[in-house]
């Protein structure tokens, strides 16, 4: 009987004990404040490990004091030697009311180990918020003066020395103009020289033949620009549609144009294996990519020779 009441007497000192670990203060660094002044307040909670502390919210903190938070300036956790932790958070508040108000008590729920409650209040701290204070003179009403009448100077006149002065350039700018309008600059008219297709093609064929696809051995661009400049001719002479078109269309399209009588077999040929070198590699022999070219400027030749022709008949 005596050994089980020790063990409550024992019990019942150790959780006093651990109810007496458990402390919360809250601090200011001053006593009152002019309004929109920071306040620094400091909160600080010792506690067990084994116990877990909740922090409540601004608005339960401040209760009905005319606060604000501006900002949470740190938060930190400190262990300490006795085996306790602090728990430490500096805020920093503000006030607009003038005014005697009460931080605090802070009540803050805490749960044990196992699965109990408790709660513990801080102390309060009394802040005296004051208002903005008033110059001594700021009530008197002091008698009005009299204008004074300041003696004019050089300087008052310089607006209107400007505007003469502009004035008089804006009338030097309008006498100018008005005589570089009476001298006239006559100039030949030269007649623009209206380049036929037929001659466009002929020159990027020379252009053509100036460069290293052959050389190189770049028979897919050389083919590609020799197709370029022939369908090119076509579109512009005969107003059609090729260069986007697969060579069976463009083929098919020749047909009713009225240059069936220029084009060779050999050209037909051509335009038929060109495709065959620029997308499958087929490699002909090397004079199949000499005579392409020579059939192209043969047929350019014969149309521009039909077409001086005609245009000679005409006049």
């Amino acid at each position: 009987m005596n050994t089980r009441l020790a063990s409550y007497f024992i019990g019942f000192l150790f959780s006093f004990t651990l109810n007496a670990q458990k402390t919360i203060s809250i601090s200011s660094d001053k006593q009152q404040l002019i309004i929109g002044d920071p306040l620094s307040v400091k909160i600080s909670v010792t506690y067990g490990l084994e116990e877990n502390i909740s922090f409540p919210s601004f608005k339960q903190m401040i209760g009905d004091s005319p606060f604000e938070l501006l900002k949470t300036v740190s938060t930190d956790t400190i262990l300490l030697d006795n085996g306790e932790q602090q728990f430490i958070r500096k805020l920093l508040l503000t006030s607009f009311e003038p005014g005697q108000y009460t931080l605090g008590p802070i009540r803050f729920p805490v749960a044990g180990k196992q699965t109990s409650f408790d709660s513990i209040s801080s102390n309060s701290i009394y802040v005296k918020v004051l208002s903005l204070p008033m110059k001594k003179d700021s009530s008197e009403i002091k008698p009005i003066k009299d204008i004074w009448n300041e003696n004019k100077n050089w300087q008052d006149w310089l607006p209107l020395i400007y505007v003469l002065c502009g004035l008089f350039i804006l009338f030097l700018i309008v006498l100018w103009l008005r005589k570089r309008r009476k001298i006239k600059i006559t100039t030949p008219d030269i007649p623009l020289e209206i380049v036929s297709p037929v001659k466009e093609a002929l020159e990027k064929m020379d252009w053509l033949s100036k460069q290293n696809f052959l050389e190189q051995n770049d028979f897919v661009n050389y083919h590609y620009e020799l197709g370029v400049i022939f369908r090119a001719f076509l579109e512009k002479q005969f107003e059609v549609n090729l260069l986007d078109l697969p060579t069976a269309e463009v083929l098919e399209k020749i047909q009713y144009l009225p240059i069936s009588s220029l084009l060779s077999e050999k050209m037909i040929a051509w335009m038929k294996t060109v495709d065959l070198v620029k997308f499958a590699k087929y490699e002909p022999t090397f004079s199949f990519h000499e005579e392409a070219f020579q059939e192209v400027k043969q047929f350019l030749s014969q149309f521009l020779s039909e077409e001086s022709s005609i245009t000679s008949e005409n006049k």
